[in-house]
This record gives C-alpha cells, sequence and structure tokens, in this order.
C-alpha cells in the first residue's frame, strides 16, 4: 500500500500563503489561517530566513516573499509537486556521506515506496562499480526508494534505464536543455556527462525487498569540481536553475513512467529510451570485466541489455559493462 502525502507541517504553510500572493499579506491573516499566534508566526518567519529566504516585513501591511534560496529544502520540493506517491516523504541534509546508505537503511526500517533522500553535498558519493561520484555544491544528489515488487530480479535493470529517462524528460521541461542517453546509465548534454543513476537491490532469491535509486545531476555545480569530459547545466546553459524545480520534474515524469512499466511492462519504456540514445550507429568498445569487445550498438533488449553486431561476427548481449565510443 502506498502511503499518501503526510499533513505538511507550517513553514510548508506558510511559504504556500505567501507564494500565493503577488502582494503583502497581513500578520493577522496569516495566523487566523495557519489557527496559530502572532508570536508563533514570527518565530516561524525567522527561521525560514535563517533557511535562506528574503521576506520582507512591512508594518501595517504584513509579509511579503521576495526570494527563494536554492536548496534542496523538502517543502520546495513537495510544493505543488503532480505525484501519487513519490516524494511524500522526503529526508533533507546539508552535508552526508551517501544518500544511498542513508536511503538503504530507511528501506530496512519499512519507509514507504518514494521516500526520497536529498542532499546538498556528499563526501563519498558513489556511481557503479563503486566509483567516486564529485558531490560539491550545487549539484542534486538524491536517493530513491522503490518497491516494485511486479518485477523479477533480473528486471532491475530496467528501472535504472527508465529513471534515467525521466531525468531528460524533467530536465526538457525544467530547462528545455536537451539531454541524451548513454548506456547503462549516463546522461550526456552537448557530448558530455551531465549525470547518472546508480540502482542497488534489497532482494531474497524468488522477490524483491526494495531498490535504492541513487540519481546524481550536475545542475549549478561549477567547473573546478569536474574531471574531464564532464558538465553541469550551468557551464552550458549559462543560466542558473533552481534545483528544487527541477528535481519536482524529474520525479513526475519517473512517476509516470514507473506507472506506465507497471501497467504496461517495459516495451514503451524501452522504445522512449531508445529514441534518446546516442549510440546507435556508433562503433563502441564496451568492457566487461576484463574482457573488451568492440562492435556497433544497436539497441537495448526487454531485460534493458544492450545489444551489440560484434566486430568479430554475431551479436552479443551485454547486461552490465563499461562503454566507449569508437566513432
Amino acid at each position: 500500500m502506498r502511503k499518501s502525502q503526510k499533513n505538511k507541517d507550517s513553514k510548508y504553510l506558510i511559504l504556500e500563503l505567501l507564494k500565493s500572493q503577488q502582494h503583502y499579506i497581513s500578520g493577522e491573516d496569516l495566523a487566523q489561517r495557519l489557527k496559530i499566534t502572532r508570536q508563533a508566526l514570527w518565530k516561524h518567519i525567522a527561521q525560514l530566513e535563517k533557511h535562506g529566504y528574503e521576506i520582507l516585513a512591512v508594518p501595517h501591511r504584513g509579509y511579503q516573499l521576495i526570494s527563494i534560496p536554492d536548496k534542496l529544502y523538502p517543502w520546495e520540493i513537495q510544493y505543488k509537486l503532480n505525484t501519487q506517491f513519490i516524494g511524500k516523504e522526503i529526508h533533507h541534509h546539508e552535508v552526508v556521506n551517501s544518500t544511498q546508505d542513508i536511503l538503504w537503511e530507511l528501506g530496512l526500517e519499512n519507509f514507504p515506496e518514494g521516500t526520497i533522500v536529498v542532499s546538498e553535498k556528499q563526501r563519498k558519493g558513489r556511481g557503479r562499480l563503486k566509483r567516486y561520484w564529485i558531490s560539491g555544491q550545487g549539484g542534486i544528489y538524491s536517493s530513491l526508494l522503490l518497491k516494485p515488487h511486479f518485477m523479477s530480479l533480473t528486471q532491475v535493470p530496467q528501472i535504472a534505464l527508465l529513471v534515467s529517462l525521466g531525468c531528460i524528460y524533467g530536465i526538457k521541461k525544467a530547462t528545455n536543455a536537451k539531454c541524451v542517453l548513454k548506456w547503462p546509465n549516463d546522461i550526456l548534454l552537448n557530448g558530455k556527462k551531465l549525470g547518472g543513476i546508480l540502482c542497488e537491490v534489497n532482494a531474497e532469491a524468488d522477490r524483491i525487498n526494495f531498490v535504492i535509486v541513487g540519481i546524481g545531476i550536475n545542475v549549478n555545480t561549477q567547473k573546478r569540481y569536474f574531471p574531464s569530459g564532464a558538465t553541469s547545466l550551468v557551464l552550458e546553459t549559462a543560466r542558473k536553475t533552481q534545483r528544487a524545480e527541477l528535481l519536482k520534474k524529474i520525479l513526475e515524469e519517473t512517476e509516470n513512467l514507473y506507472l506506465l512499466l507497471e501497467k504496461k511492462g517495459f516495451s514503451p519504456i524501452r522504445t522512449q529510451w531508445e529514441k534518446l540514445c546516442s549510440l546507435w550507429g556508433s562503433r563502441i568498445k564496451v568492457k566487461v570485466f576484463t574482457k573488451e569487445i568492440e562492435g556497433q550498438a544497436i539497441g537495448i533488449d526487454e531485460a534493458g541489455c544492450l545489444i551489440l553486431k560484434k566486430d568479430a561476427g554475431g551479436v552479443e548481449t551485454i547486461s552490465a559493462g563499461d562503454v566507449v565510443k569508437l566513432e
């Protein structure tokens, strides 16, 4: 059973009311609507200012919201979030070792499907094969808890493809930037790596207990944080993006695709994913453990595996590996 949204706290409600007004809203009106005292209202306003909100207070006129900080606050992500279950519970941190590790523990404690952990920075962010993921200020570092009991363990790679597609759609809606995909989990913009997806699974022999999906996207991150071949939205578009708004769009698009997967299977997701992949027709080299295979990428199969037409002849299906484009 998927959990519905919890009651909104006072900070969320105050911001909701302030955002609904283009002009001032009186303190008396705010306090009455929230059913709290003027003193309690003042304390909540002071807390919001400590969180980085600029709120103008004018005697006899009231309060007006002037600016919103670029932070991944739960109440900002949840403001007008159009989802059924994803993002209804969000845990925000300033700095963590890894959002994956925190959400894994929450998964073991049976937190509801759709729970999210976000952090402004990570000390030990990781990608596939436990590679270090640079997690400097200005990115989206988020982990999503899913419980796809309708899937088998062999189908889990479909989740990473689905979420990467949700990221592409969300980025397009929020910024109009046209990203492409690279199998198995990379998000590219102008030929450079913008982000990636990491799936970690808790399962038994015949049942998936939960999947932790890590989403890492370089949004307002500056060049000094990046290795060669990586980039951020601000570097490519020359404008900053409100990260909470971007993550909101990604969560909405991801849930739509996840519900589609549950209802109709992977086939429609596969069709959409293939249209946005940058590999087709290119010669590539795939490193699988200690072996390297060269050939032409021609598609993905119903399990989400890469289909490679080998230079040496024949076709090989690859479930995991590192891809390098040769031409």
